[in-house]
């Protein structure tokens, strides 16, 4: 595994980290975190968040490792990333009510901007690159 790989599996942990401190600090505070509307909503659980938080941050990689591999589409990244956020919150804005809708809202906005940041961060664009390396524009 490379160190960038390294580095990206790193910042996905930390998003799932943060996610269950979240998650473990609400149920501290007593907040029920359930989804669905109706006699039986679903309770989220650690597992859930984990889990969730798992696969969108191995999503989020794979696009941003897309999406990287050149400085034209790399800038594409926050874009991409802020839009995903905004359409992940729908869920818990419609199917969650009060404090567990702030709740989920809030843990979707951590994730959401660790995964973002992070991933730019570990992964610099290929233009950042060339210039370290000195085969960049003005270099010999």
């Amino acid at each position: 595994m490379s160190a960038s790989a390294r580095k990206s599996a790193g910042v996905v942990v930390v998003a799932a980290l943060a996610a269950l401190a979240i998650w473990a600090v609400v149920r501290l505070l007593g907040v029920e975190l359930t989804v669905g509307k109706g006699p039986d909503p679903s309770h989220v659980g650690a597992v859930d968040v984990l889990v969730t938080t798992l696969v969108v941050g191995l999503a989020a990689w794979a696009v941003h490792r897309v999406l990287a591999r050149t400085a034209r589409t790399a800038r594409w990244w926050p874009f991409v990333g802020s839009t995903a956020i905004a359409v992940s919150m729908l869920g818990p804005s419609y199917l969650a009510d009060g404090p567990a809708a702030v709740a989920l809202i809030s843990m979707h906005l951590v994730v959401g901007a660790i995964l973002i940041a992070g991933l730019s961060i570990v992964v610099p664009h290929p233009s950042y690159q060339r210039n370290v390396t000195g085969s960049g524009p003005g270099h010999p």
